[in-house]
């Protein structure tokens, strides 16, 4: 088996989202979310390079809206983001999310 190549632990976990970007928007499921990125599952082909605005929107907290720039495309899938630099507070809401996900699949 290969050996994993990503720099940030993920959770593929099926999540509640939104984008948008200069190609379009729509609600979306993400899915393997880390503090590096994610993967938003949508019919939509934003072009790579583009800048689009994942929102993150779980549970009772507050939806978390991160910056980033679309990487590569899956037709009839998808599109991989990879974040901007995230400020302090946005990574440490995406941390804490990420930790309750990762509890939660663990523990279900």
């Amino acid at each position: 088996m290969g050996e994993e190549r990503r720099e940030h632990k993920r959770v593929a976990r099926p999540i509640e989202g939104s984008w948008r970007g200069a190609s379009g928007g729509s609600p979306c499921r993400l899915a393997d979310v880390s503090l590096g990125g994610c993967f938003v599952q949508t019919l939509a082909e934003p072009t790579p390079g583009e800048h689009t605005v994942v929102t993150i929107s779980h549970g009772s907290g507050p939806a978390l809206s991160l910056g980033g720039e679309v990487v590569y495309t899956e037709r009839g899938m998808g599109f991989a983001v990879r974040f901007d630099t995230l400020s302090r507070e946005e990574r440490e809401h995406l941390e804490r999310l990420l930790d309750n996900l990762d509890a939660a699949e663990t523990s279900g």
